[in-house]
C-alpha cells in the first residue's frame, strides 16, 4: 500500500508487502553537497514486508544503494541518509535521523528522536534510548543498550 500523497522517485524498487504511508519522500537526490545537482545511477531498494508509516524522508545512493531490509518498522518523521542501510527488523522510532552511509544492524531498536552521525554502524540487535546520539566516536557491542548524548552502554539487550 502507497499512500497516495507519498513522492516515489523513479530509481526506487519496493517489495512485496510494503506500506508506504502519508507524505513520504522516498528516493529524492542525496544532501551531500558533494554529489548535488548530480546524477546518480543509485537509489533505494525497499525490501518485503517494509512498513513506513509517515512522514518519512529516505534519499537516494550516491556510491551505492540506500537499502531498506525486510521486516523493518519506520515510524513518523524518520529521515535515512543517502547510502545507509538499515538492516532486516529494525525498528526506527518517530523522529530518528540516520546520517548518510551508516548501518543499522538487524532487530536493532531505536528510541524516538535518536541520532546517528555518517559512516557510523550500529551493530545487531541493539536498543537505543530515547535522544540518544551516536556519534564516531561511540563504541557499539552487538545486543547492547545504550543511552544518553553521546550514548554510553547501560546494559546487554535481555531478549
Amino acid at each position: 500500500m502507497i499512500h497516495p500523497t507519498a513522492t516515489i522517485y523513479p530509481n526506487v524498487t519496493i517489495g512485496k508487502n510494503v506500506t508506504i504511508g502519508a507524505n513520504c519522500i522516498i528516493g529524492a537526490p542525496a544532501e551531500s553537497k558533494k554529489f548535488w545537482n548530480k546524477e546518480s545511477e543509485y537509489g533505494v531498494i525497499i525490501c518485503d514486508n517494509a512498513i513506513i508509516t509517515g512522514n518519512v524522508t529516505i534519499d537516494a545512493g550516491t556510491i551505492k544503494d540506500t537499502i531498506i531490509y525486510e521486516d523493518t518498522f519506520i515510524m513518523k518523521g524518520c529521515h535515512i541518509g543517502h547510502d545507509a542501510t538499515i538492516n532486516k527488523g529494525a525498528t526506527l522510532s518517530p523522529h530518528v535521523l540516520i546520517g548518510g552511509h551508516s548501518s543499522i544492524g538487524a532487530e536493532t531498536n531505536m528510541g524516538m528522536g535518536s541520532v546517528v552521525h555518517q559512516r557510523v554502524n550500529i551493530p545487531n540487535n541493539c536498543m537505543i534510548g530515547m535522544n540518544a546520539t551516536i556519534t564516531k566516536k561511540s563504541e557499539l557491542w552487538h545486543g547492547g543498550v545504550y543511552v544518553g548524548s553521546p550514548v554510553r552502554f547501560l546494559r546487554w539487550n535481555e531478549r
